[in-house]
């Protein structure tokens, strides 16, 4: 128990420290450039998709949604993490408020991993048949449902 309650905070604390720089990047004004938008999604078989202009616009729509979505979350993951780093160097008074934050956290970190899983389901439904082949080869997905190929694009 006591290594996995570790794994959890450990897995938070890169969480947010990751989130607090991402929120800090996106706080300037940067143009994407949105081939390695999409690279980041599907390297390193981006090439074999061979993903047409529409697929990549509605990939990079997706992403964009997703991390406007994530912000706030990623924010106050940052600001759970800022109170844990206290509680780290100030001592943990009131051990109810520790659990408090660390509850805190892991809600907001599930609803990161929810809106991550949502984004690429969505982005698996703007490829064809074959992309999807190419996709599951490539990153071993083992496949459970024989139906969810063919779910509608």
């Amino acid at each position: 128990m006591k290594w996995w309650f570790l794994s959890i905070l450990f897995l938070a604390i890169t969480v947010a420290h990751t989130g607090s720089t991402m929120a800090q990047e996106k706080s300037e004004p940067v143009v994407k450039d949105f081939s390695s938008l999409i690279n980041q999604v599907f390297a390193p078989i981006t090439d074999k998709l061979n993903l047409t202009q529409e697929q990549q616009f509605q990939i990079v729509a997706i992403v964009t949604e997703t991390e406007i979505r994530a912000d706030p979350l990623i924010r106050s993951l940052a600001v759970a993490d800022q109170q844990l780093s206290e509680f780290s160097f100030f001592g943990v008074g009131d051990g109810n408020r520790l659990k408090e934050v660390c509850d805190q956290q892991a809600a907001i970190l599930s609803e990161i991993m929810q809106l991550k899983v949502r984004a690429m389901a969505e982005i698996v439904r703007v490829l064809t048949t074959e992309q999807r082949a190419i996709v599951v080869r490539q990153f071993k997905i083992k496949l459970t449902f024989k139906d969810a190929w063919n779910q509608p694009r």
